[in-house]
């Protein structure tokens, strides 16, 4: 599992390197990626969730108290089990994007005020390793880079700096042997903040 992480963020690296100066706005401090949730799957929920769960109490406690808030603010429209923390595996498009539009605006508990770090940084998600560039496929771009990145840049400059998430391992079987610790399908996905709130991840976090 570890290895598919490692991988992530090499791979922003490598990507930075076949940029020029000016091109990147990437920097600590910079959190506009940090604001609105998204899918991530039961490998990262548990790095997530053990990353909280090693932060000093004040901090952990923080973190718990803004996801809790995301988690019940946005339960109504929640597309799948809220208190467990689970997104329905056959969610219809529409409930999921109608989702993710209730907490565009919501910050990642995670996201550290006013200094823009994150708290589990050595534990974030691929999302947040590969943020930044083009995300490719098979030599096509699939996700577009950030808007403050490679400014003006043509489609073909964009995947020239891109990220090939092909190369990306996502530790299947780890997964599949924390899924049968837990109980769970290897396929679930979760949210940044149900990952360290919900129940079927393990015993509350606090």
């Amino acid at each position: 599992m570890i290895s598919a992480f490692e991988t992530a963020s090499r791979l922003w690296d490598e990507a930075s390197t076949r940029t020029a100066p000016g091109e990147v706005a990437c920097r600590a401090g910079c959190f506009g990626c940090c604001i609105g949730l998204f899918e991530i799957s039961l490998a990262e929920a548990v790095l997530v969730r053990s990353g909280v769960a090693s932060l000093p109490d004040e901090v952990r406690a923080d973190v718990l108290s803004r996801a809790r808030r995301i988690v019940a603010e946005s339960a109504r429209a929640f597309p799948g089990d809220a208190e467990r923390g689970l997104l329905d595996p056959d969610r219809t498009e529409a409930a999921d994007d109608a989702y993710f539009e209730v907490v565009a605006d919501r910050a990642c508990p995670m996201l550290e005020l006013p200094s823009g770090r994150c708290r589990i940084y050595a534990a974030r998600p691929i999302t947040c390793r590969t943020y930044g560039f083009a995300w490719a496929k098979d030599g096509a771009m699939i996700h577009p880079p950030c808007g403050l990145n490679l400014p003006g840049a043509s489609a073909g400059r964009q995947l020239q700096a891109s990220i090939d998430i092909g190369r990306i391992d996502e530790g299947l079987g780890v997964a599949g042997e924390i899924a049968e610790e837990l109980d769970l399908d290897p396929d679930v996905e979760s949210t940044i903040a149900h990952a360290v709130v919900g129940s079927a991840f393990g015993p509350r976090l606090g």
